[in-house]
């Protein structure tokens, strides 16, 4: 394929070679030992990024334009559950041109059962905003489909926080490594993770696995969970216990199918689920959107159980038996898969806010609750809880994902494309806008206690007002 490049163990298919020219090759190009294949996708001039900002009504405040973009979709290998390496895809922006040491920033996506939606499938889903936006303001911007996901193999680990943070801190490495072949220069040491909803959940457990076992490796900046379900096992568990009705049902058979896959949890499927909802099993193969399973499992309901779409909880999926023994047995295998992927039960070193918003109606707010009162009262220090208001989960995507951009630039080292150096800067520039860390204007400064400047040359400042 044009502008695909394979290496490593690819070589070994092309018989042609002879045993010592891949031991050659392979040596050569050990920088990118689990990278199978890179393949450049699409890329936005700056005029184009200009119109990504206007198309979805983007605040120019977050982020100047200095760069056009370069997508590149990446396989590459990663552990599985079981240590074997499977292939995993995901995506990696650069700024074209960049003569400076970009930073690198993290994106981790949010729950997608079709692979249509993971980000590798570059310029037609909406990680493309984050790829697209945040590389022309200056950063590398790695993203993992995570396994089971995209062109990866398998079926999805879905919550599952020990391959959410392998899969990503991977992408992180040879990422770097990547951009650094491909823009001829490296990238600084400053390293930004970003993700929401279960991309929130595989943002805390990458920083969780990073600060134990990779610290000499990567060192984190800071971080931004937003809307994860960090306290699976007790938080969420009860949001689906409560026998509401739950506006993605989809979502706990999602995680029931996973950790099956990845724990053991049951022999027979149709001892854990009535029929014929276990028909649901063959729908997370990667051909069928949330949506469409959603809209099964009411279709089920209805025609089935004679259960209304807007009274339908997701608990009345599962055999009678079954759920009255996992509600009785604190230490059943079910209980016990969730408890093993909560991801709050650390002291992150490094700078982090959590982002969510109070009323969402997917995720709820208690999970950024009992993480953060974790945190505090083991004395974490840099760790901030921001309420984004009565928003649902995804009314309140936009507002935490603007939020946490602006709160990683007023920490990041971007270059200024357009000027020769930075005193000429600090001579010219002006304010041009305040914002506060959610992106929205600020009229008076009196009742904010920290905000933005936004300069005419795209940099910006965080200020702190101290109470009197």
């Amino acid at each position: 394929l044009k502008n695909t490049y394979y290496f490593g163990t690819n070589i070994l298919n092309m018989k042609a070679y002879s045993h010592i020219l891949f031991l050659i090759l392979f040596v050569q190009f050990n920088i990118y030992a689990q990278i199978i294949s890179y393949e450049l996708v699409e890329s936005w001039s700056e005029q184009e990024v200009s119109q990504v900002y206007s198309n979805y009504s983007i605040p120019e405040s977050v982020g100047q334009i200095n760069y056009s973009v370069d997508g590149y979709k990446v396989l590459y290998y990663t552990p599985d559950f079981n240590g074997e390496l499977v292939i995993c895809s995901g995506a990696i922006y650069l700024p074209s041109g960049i003569n400076c040491q970009p930073p690198v920033l993290s994106w981790q996506h949010g729950t997608m059962a079709h692979n249509y939606y993971a980000p590798s499938n570059i310029g037609n889903t909406n990680n493309d905003l984050m790829g697209v936006i945040c590389a022309a303001n200056g950063y590398i911007v790695t993203m993992s489909d995570f396994i089971g996901l995209g062109e990866g193999e398998g079926i999805h680990n879905y919550v599952h926080a020990e391959t959410e943070a392998s899969a990503t801190i991977d992408i992180i490495k040879y990422g770097k490594e990547l951009a650094s072949e491909i823009l001829g220069i490296s990238p600084n040491n400053q390293l930004f993770l970003f993700g929401y909803s279960q991309g929130g959940h595989a943002t805390m457990a990458t920083v969780k696995e990073i600060e134990a076992n990779f610290s000499n490796e990567l060192e984190i900046t800071a971080s931004a969970p937003m809307a994860g379900p960090y306290d699976i096992s007790e938080s969420q568990r009860l949001m689906l216990e409560s026998g509401e009705t739950y506006p993605n049902p989809g979502y706990l058979p999602y995680v029931l199918f996973a950790y099956n896959k990845i724990y053991n949890l049951y022999d027979d499927i149709n001892e854990v689920l009535k029929s014929p909802y276990t028909i649901l099993e063959d729908m997370y193969d990667g051909t069928y959107s949330m949506s469409s399973i959603n809209n099964a499992m009411w279709d089920i309901g209805e025609e089935i159980y004679g259960i209304n779409p807007n009274d339908f909880s997701p608990i009345s999926i599962f055999q009678d038996k079954y759920y009255q023994e996992y509600l009785t047995n604190e230490n059943h295998p079910f209980k016990l898969t969730l408890l093993d992927n909560d991801v709050y039960n650390f002291i992150p070193s490094a700078p982090m806010r959590l982002l969510h918003c109070s009323g969402d109606d997917n995720v709820t707010y208690d999970n950024a609750e009992v993480a953060y009162n974790y945190f505090i009262e083991n004395d974490t220090q840099n760790i901030e809880l921001i309420d984004g208001g009565n928003f649902d989960h995804g009314e309140c995507a936009s507002i935490a994902i603007i939020g946490a951009k602006l709160w990683f630039d007023s920490m990041a080292e971007l270059c200024d494309p357009n000027s020769s150096t930075h005193e000429f800067n600090n001579i010219n520039k002006k304010i041009v806008n305040k914002i506060d860390f959610l992106g929205r204007d600020i009229t008076s400064e009196n009742n904010t206690k920290t905000f933005i400047y936004i300069y005419n040359d795209g940099t910006t400042k965080k200020t702190a007002k101290l109470n009197k």
